[in-house]
């Protein structure tokens, strides 16, 4: 009964992250992907496609090796041993649409580094940055969504792996979850400790398109929502750590305290400045950066 309760009320909080409309067209675009690097650090370049279109996505995705390069660079100042390494696999390339997966390795002391993957989904047809609340975008999606996540870890679980017996009904789930897009569905991807210890490595759950879109004839009473769990600091007041070149989505942004933010807004403006003063506040469950002299503030989320 109470595994019922939690899987109600869970489901009715998912609806309401993840239910956000998408009104797109699927297109037949198809790019040719490489590998690159830039000193030491991995990148994928797309060719091929709407030239304006594949230049956008090309920045953002080689901005993730300048940024490891830098993080390499900076580890190695502190200890010969420590590094930082980012290596990329291109997972999905059809109907329109490139899924690109890197995993991070950090190692600045202790028993083991820190692993962790950032997705990169685009519509090739649109430049849009496709994000999970994108693609469940229906209650019934959603609610699909939920139990084959569910189902999955506890299958997993019952196997032998480590998951985390909370998470298997506490699924840490919102619109902007990491997933990447695969033949005939979708991929969800776990972090290490998202779900399971380290030894785990990461985890990850397939959810096929037939699972995902099938109606589900269940009527879910109204939710009430508990207030979201979030850090326990409501404003955040430091400087970016170094050179600051404008906003654009998918950016990183290390700030003088060690915290590392990244930009989850669609938008780019360019302005440069040195170790500029920014304020990270919260608002509901969201946290927006402004920096100093930028007209406005972006949507962001803590990765460190």
């Amino acid at each position: 009964m109470r595994k019922s309760l939690i899987l109600v009320s869970l489901i009715s909080i998912l609806i309401a992250s993840l239910c956000i409309p998408l009104n797109s067209v699927e297109a037949a675009t198809k790019v040719k992907t490489t590998v690159h690097n830039y000193k030491g650090q991995q990148y994928i370049q797309l060719s091929g496609g709407n030239k304006t279109i594949t230049a956008k996505i090309n920045k953002t995705l080689k901005n993730h090796a300048v940024i490891a390069a830098k993080w390499d660079s900076e580890n190695k100042k502190d200890s010969k041993d420590y590094y930082h390494k980012t290596t990329v696999k291109t997972m999905y390339n059809d109907n329109g649409k490139i899924s690109i997966v890197h995993i991070d390795s950090s190692y600045t002391g202790g028993v083991h580094g820190l692993y962790f993957s950032t997705t990169y989904n685009y519509d090739l047809n649109t430049g849009k940055r496709i994000k999970l609340g994108d693609v469940v975008n229906t209650e019934d999606k959603v609610y699909n969504l939920f139990i084959a996540v569910s189902n999955d870890l506890l299958a997993k679980s019952k196997k032998g792996r480590a998951i985390f017996e909370e998470n298997i009904y506490d699924i840490p789930l919102d619109a902007n979850s990491k997933f990447y897009f695969y033949k005939n569905g979708i991929v969800i991807r776990f972090d290490p400790y998202d779900v399971a210890p380290f030894s785990e490595g990461f985890v990850d759950v397939f959810v096929n398109n037939l699972t995902l879109n099938k109606p589900v004839n269940i009527t879910i009473p109204e939710p009430v929502i508990p207030q979201p769990v979030v850090p326990s600091y409501d404003v955040i007041e430091s400087q970016i750590n170094d050179d600051f070149e404008g906003y654009d989505e998918g950016n990183l942004y290390e700030l003088s305290n060690g915290q590392i933010w990244k930009q989850v807004d669609y938008k780019y403006s360019y302005r440069y400045s040195y170790r500029p003063e920014v304020i990270i506040y919260r608002e509901g469950s969201r946290y927006y950066m402004h920096v100093e002299d930028m007209d406005d503030a972006v949507e962001v989320v803590r990765i460190k």
